[in-house]
Protein backbone atom coordinates (compact mmCIF):
# COMPACT_ATOMS: atom_id res chain seq x y z
CA UNK A 1 0.00 0.00 0.00
CA UNK A 2 0.56 3.49 -0.13
CA UNK A 3 3.55 4.19 -2.66
CA UNK A 4 2.91 7.32 -2.96
CA UNK A 5 5.11 8.00 -6.06
CA UNK A 6 5.69 11.57 -6.64
CA UNK A 7 6.70 12.61 -3.70
CA UNK A 8 10.52 12.92 -3.35
CA UNK A 9 10.48 10.75 -0.05
CA UNK A 10 9.20 8.10 -2.76
CA UNK A 11 12.04 4.52 -1.69
CA UNK A 12 11.90 3.21 -5.22
CA UNK A 13 15.14 1.88 -4.87
CA UNK A 14 13.69 -0.32 -1.79
CA UNK A 15 10.40 -1.02 -4.49
CA UNK A 16 12.68 -2.21 -6.82
CA UNK A 17 14.28 -3.99 -4.79
CA UNK A 18 10.79 -6.24 -3.95
CA UNK A 19 10.11 -6.07 -7.68
CA UNK A 20 13.17 -7.99 -8.22
CA UNK A 21 12.65 -10.35 -5.33
CA UNK A 22 8.90 -10.99 -7.02
CA UNK A 23 11.05 -11.94 -10.13
CA UNK A 24 12.96 -14.46 -8.03
CA UNK A 25 15.75 -12.42 -8.58
CA UNK A 26 16.60 -10.84 -4.90
CA UNK A 27 17.59 -12.86 -1.65
CA UNK A 28 18.24 -15.99 -0.13
CA UNK A 29 17.39 -19.53 -1.42
CA UNK A 30 14.32 -19.57 0.85
CA UNK A 31 12.61 -15.67 -0.19
CA UNK A 32 13.15 -16.88 -3.49
CA UNK A 33 11.51 -20.03 -3.04
CA UNK A 34 8.36 -18.06 -1.54
CA UNK A 35 8.97 -15.56 -4.62
CA UNK A 36 8.00 -18.51 -6.80
CA UNK A 37 4.82 -18.93 -4.94
CA UNK A 38 3.39 -15.97 -4.97
CA UNK A 39 -0.09 -15.86 -7.00
CA UNK A 40 -2.02 -13.07 -6.15
CA UNK A 41 -0.65 -8.99 -5.07
CA UNK A 42 -3.33 -6.50 -3.50
CA UNK A 43 -2.22 -2.87 -3.35
CA UNK A 44 -4.43 -1.46 -1.06
CA UNK A 45 -4.48 2.76 -2.61
CA UNK A 46 -2.29 5.74 -2.87
CA UNK A 47 -0.33 4.50 -5.67
CA UNK A 48 0.53 8.27 -6.36
CA UNK A 49 0.99 11.28 -3.64
CA UNK A 50 -1.33 13.47 -6.40
CA UNK A 51 -1.21 16.76 -7.12
CA UNK A 52 -2.90 19.55 -5.20
CA UNK A 53 -4.05 16.88 -2.78
CA UNK A 54 -3.14 19.12 0.30
CA UNK A 55 -1.50 23.19 -0.08
CA UNK A 56 1.57 23.04 -0.58
CA UNK A 57 2.13 20.06 -1.95
CA UNK A 58 4.20 20.95 -4.68
CA UNK A 59 7.32 21.65 -2.30
CA UNK A 60 7.46 17.94 -1.61
CA UNK A 61 6.78 16.60 -4.61
CA UNK A 62 9.88 15.37 -7.11
CA UNK A 63 7.13 15.33 -9.69
CA UNK A 64 3.90 17.31 -9.96
CA UNK A 65 2.47 16.40 -13.27
CA UNK A 66 -0.43 13.27 -11.96
CA UNK A 67 0.11 11.64 -15.44
CA UNK A 68 3.89 11.58 -14.73
CA UNK A 69 3.08 9.81 -11.95
CA UNK A 70 1.58 7.07 -12.82
CA UNK A 71 3.51 7.00 -15.83
CA UNK A 72 6.19 5.98 -13.13
CA UNK A 73 3.56 3.41 -11.47
CA UNK A 74 3.17 1.96 -14.75
CA UNK A 75 6.30 1.09 -15.71
CA UNK A 76 7.38 -0.58 -12.10
CA UNK A 77 4.13 -2.54 -12.15
CA UNK A 78 5.12 -3.88 -15.68
CA UNK A 79 8.11 -5.48 -14.41
CA UNK A 80 6.35 -7.38 -11.77
CA UNK A 81 5.74 -11.09 -13.87
CA UNK A 82 2.48 -12.23 -15.62
CA UNK A 83 1.55 -15.35 -13.87
CA UNK A 84 0.98 -12.58 -10.50
CA UNK A 85 -2.66 -11.39 -10.56
CA UNK A 86 -2.16 -7.84 -9.38
CA UNK A 87 -5.88 -6.18 -7.47
CA UNK A 88 -5.41 -2.46 -7.27
CA UNK A 89 -7.50 -0.18 -5.34
CA UNK A 90 -7.39 3.94 -5.19
CA UNK A 91 -6.97 5.69 -2.17
CA UNK A 92 -7.48 9.36 -1.12
CA UNK A 93 -3.94 10.72 -2.67
CA UNK A 94 -5.49 8.46 -6.38
CA UNK A 95 -6.78 11.14 -9.41
CA UNK A 96 -10.50 10.23 -8.22
CA UNK A 97 -13.31 11.31 -6.19
CA UNK A 98 -12.48 11.39 -2.34
CA UNK A 99 -16.19 9.84 -1.52
CA UNK A 100 -16.58 6.67 -1.23
CA UNK A 101 -16.76 3.87 -2.74
CA UNK A 102 -14.02 5.40 -5.49
CA UNK A 103 -14.43 3.59 -8.56
CA UNK A 104 -11.18 1.64 -9.95
CA UNK A 105 -7.84 3.81 -11.20
CA UNK A 106 -9.64 4.40 -15.44
CA UNK A 107 -7.88 4.19 -18.50
CA UNK A 108 -7.13 8.32 -18.54
CA UNK A 109 -4.17 7.16 -16.17
CA UNK A 110 -3.16 3.63 -16.32
CA UNK A 111 -4.88 2.09 -19.91
CA UNK A 112 -1.99 0.24 -20.20
CA UNK A 113 -2.20 -1.88 -17.39
CA UNK A 114 -5.68 -1.76 -17.54
CA UNK A 115 -4.85 -3.81 -21.44
CA UNK A 116 -3.02 -6.19 -19.07
CA UNK A 117 -4.37 -9.71 -18.14
CA UNK A 118 -3.23 -9.98 -14.66
CA UNK A 119 -4.07 -6.13 -13.40
CA UNK A 120 -7.41 -5.67 -12.02
CA UNK A 121 -8.35 -2.19 -11.19
CA UNK A 122 -11.11 -2.51 -8.64
CA UNK A 123 -13.00 -0.06 -6.06
CA UNK A 124 -12.12 1.23 -2.98
CA UNK A 125 -13.58 -1.13 -1.26
CA UNK A 126 -13.46 -4.07 -3.08
CA UNK A 127 -14.86 -7.82 -1.82
CA UNK A 128 -12.56 -9.89 -4.26
CA UNK A 129 -12.38 -13.41 -4.47
CA UNK A 130 -9.37 -15.73 -5.17
CA UNK A 131 -8.20 -19.30 -5.83
CA UNK A 132 -11.60 -20.86 -6.08
CA UNK A 133 -12.24 -23.87 -8.54
CA UNK A 134 -14.48 -26.59 -8.44
CA UNK A 135 -13.93 -27.97 -5.10
CA UNK A 136 -13.26 -25.13 -2.75
CA UNK A 137 -14.98 -21.97 -2.67
CA UNK A 138 -12.05 -19.90 -2.23
CA UNK A 139 -10.66 -16.82 0.01
CA UNK A 140 -12.71 -13.70 -0.34
CA UNK A 141 -10.19 -10.38 0.56
CA UNK A 142 -11.89 -7.35 1.67
CA UNK A 143 -9.40 -4.55 0.22
CA UNK A 144 -10.09 -0.90 1.77
CA UNK A 145 -8.07 1.75 1.50
CA UNK A 146 -8.95 3.23 5.35
CA UNK A 147 -9.73 6.68 5.38
CA UNK A 148 -11.77 6.48 7.76
CA UNK A 149 -9.20 5.51 10.21
CA UNK A 150 -7.90 8.95 10.87
CA UNK A 151 -11.65 9.50 12.95
CA UNK A 152 -11.21 6.22 15.02
CA UNK A 153 -7.90 6.77 15.97
CA UNK A 154 -8.84 10.18 17.36
CA UNK A 155 -12.23 9.47 18.60
CA UNK A 156 -11.82 6.09 20.23
CA UNK A 157 -10.34 6.53 23.92
CA UNK A 158 -9.76 2.82 23.66
CA UNK A 159 -7.88 3.08 20.47
CA UNK A 160 -6.25 6.84 21.21
CA UNK A 161 -5.05 5.85 24.43
CA UNK A 162 -3.79 2.28 23.92
CA UNK A 163 -1.13 3.29 20.93
CA UNK A 164 -3.49 5.29 18.44
CA UNK A 165 -1.87 5.26 14.96
CA UNK A 166 0.52 2.40 15.69
CA UNK A 167 -2.28 0.03 16.53
CA UNK A 168 -4.47 -0.28 13.37
CA UNK A 169 -5.12 -3.28 14.74
CA UNK A 170 -7.40 -1.80 17.23
CA UNK A 171 -9.35 -0.22 14.36
CA UNK A 172 -9.69 -2.98 11.56
CA UNK A 173 -11.31 -4.84 14.95
CA UNK A 174 -13.71 -1.88 15.58
CA UNK A 175 -14.69 -2.24 12.12
CA UNK A 176 -15.23 -5.47 12.01
CA UNK A 177 -17.47 -5.91 14.54
CA UNK A 178 -19.58 -3.63 13.85
CA UNK A 179 -19.65 -4.50 10.51
CA UNK A 180 -18.98 -1.38 8.67
CA UNK A 181 -16.15 0.19 7.07
CA UNK A 182 -16.98 4.28 8.48
CA UNK A 183 -20.24 3.53 11.01
CA UNK A 184 -19.99 6.64 11.88
CA UNK A 185 -21.49 9.53 9.74
CA UNK A 186 -18.66 12.08 9.44
CA UNK A 187 -15.51 9.32 9.53
CA UNK A 188 -15.18 9.41 6.14
CA UNK A 189 -16.73 11.30 2.96
CA UNK A 190 -19.47 8.96 1.13
CA UNK A 191 -22.02 8.76 -1.68
CA UNK A 192 -25.35 7.96 0.01
CA UNK A 193 -27.20 5.39 -1.76
CA UNK A 194 -31.39 4.99 -0.58
CA UNK A 195 -30.57 1.03 -1.99
CA UNK A 196 -27.31 -0.40 -0.60
CA UNK A 197 -24.95 1.01 1.76
CA UNK A 198 -21.40 -0.48 -0.15
CA UNK A 199 -18.97 0.34 2.96
CA UNK A 200 -21.41 -2.51 4.84
CA UNK A 201 -19.27 -5.93 5.54
CA UNK A 202 -22.38 -8.31 4.71
CA UNK A 203 -19.91 -10.67 3.88
CA UNK A 204 -17.65 -11.58 6.48
CA UNK A 205 -13.96 -12.10 4.48
CA UNK A 206 -11.30 -14.00 5.13
CA UNK A 207 -8.71 -11.42 4.94
CA UNK A 208 -9.45 -7.37 5.42
CA UNK A 209 -6.03 -5.46 3.88
CA UNK A 210 -6.17 -1.76 4.64
CA UNK A 211 -3.14 1.03 4.55
CA UNK A 212 -3.40 4.92 4.56
CA UNK A 213 -1.55 4.97 8.04
CA UNK A 214 1.59 4.02 6.79
CA UNK A 215 1.98 1.20 9.60
CA UNK A 216 2.19 -2.65 9.56
CA UNK A 217 -0.13 -4.68 11.17
CA UNK A 218 -0.78 -8.18 11.37
CA UNK A 219 -3.74 -9.70 13.51
CA UNK A 220 -6.22 -11.87 13.57
CA UNK A 221 -10.06 -11.27 14.94
CA UNK A 222 -12.63 -14.38 14.80
CA UNK A 223 -10.64 -15.98 11.67
CA UNK A 224 -10.53 -12.93 9.98
CA UNK A 225 -6.88 -12.20 8.89
CA UNK A 226 -6.15 -8.38 9.65
CA UNK A 227 -3.39 -7.33 7.69
CA UNK A 228 -2.94 -3.29 7.56
CA UNK A 229 -0.06 -3.28 4.84
CA UNK A 230 3.37 -1.22 5.08
CA UNK A 231 4.50 1.82 2.93
CA UNK A 232 6.85 2.72 0.60
CA UNK A 233 7.15 6.37 1.91
CA UNK A 234 10.21 7.99 4.49
CA UNK A 235 8.72 10.35 7.35
CA UNK A 236 6.91 13.00 5.98
CA UNK A 237 6.79 16.50 7.71
CA UNK A 238 3.00 15.79 8.15
CA UNK A 239 3.72 12.87 9.60
CA UNK A 240 5.87 14.02 11.76
CA UNK A 241 3.71 16.79 12.58
CA UNK A 242 1.05 14.48 13.83
CA UNK A 243 3.06 11.99 15.39
CA UNK A 244 2.87 9.61 12.63
CA UNK A 245 5.95 7.10 12.30
CA UNK A 246 5.74 4.94 9.07
CA UNK A 247 7.30 1.34 9.05
CA UNK A 248 8.15 1.06 5.24
CA UNK A 249 9.25 -1.64 2.98
CA UNK A 250 7.88 -4.26 4.64
CA UNK A 251 5.52 -6.70 2.35
CA UNK A 252 3.25 -9.79 4.52
CA UNK A 253 3.23 -12.34 2.57
CA UNK A 254 0.23 -15.31 2.98
CA UNK A 255 0.46 -18.87 3.02
CA UNK A 256 -3.47 -19.59 1.35
CA UNK A 257 -2.85 -23.68 2.42
CA UNK A 258 -2.09 -22.43 6.59
CA UNK A 259 -3.25 -19.11 6.66
CA UNK A 260 0.46 -18.41 8.12
CA UNK A 261 1.90 -14.82 7.37
CA UNK A 262 5.35 -13.93 6.95
CA UNK A 263 6.84 -10.68 6.70
CA UNK A 264 9.94 -9.44 4.17
CA UNK A 265 11.87 -6.54 5.06
CA UNK A 266 13.18 -4.60 1.87
CA UNK A 267 14.49 -1.48 4.04
CA UNK A 268 17.88 -0.31 3.32
CA UNK A 269 20.24 -2.82 5.29
CA UNK A 270 18.00 -5.66 5.90
CA UNK A 271 19.70 -7.64 3.50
Amino acid sequence: SDLHIGNKMFLKENFEKFLKWLDCDYGDLEQKRIAEKIKYLFIAGDLVDGVGVYSGQEKDCEINDIYKQYELFTDLIKKIPRSIKIIIIPGNHDALRLTEPQPGIGKEYCEELLNMENIFMVSNPSLVNIHSNANFAGFNVLTYHGASFNYYIDNIESIRLNGGYKRADLVMQFLIKRRHLAPTHVSTSYIPDAEKDPLVIDKIPDFLVTGHIHRLSISNYRKVSLVNASCWIGQTDFQEKIGLVPQPCKVVVANLQTREMKVLNFENGSE
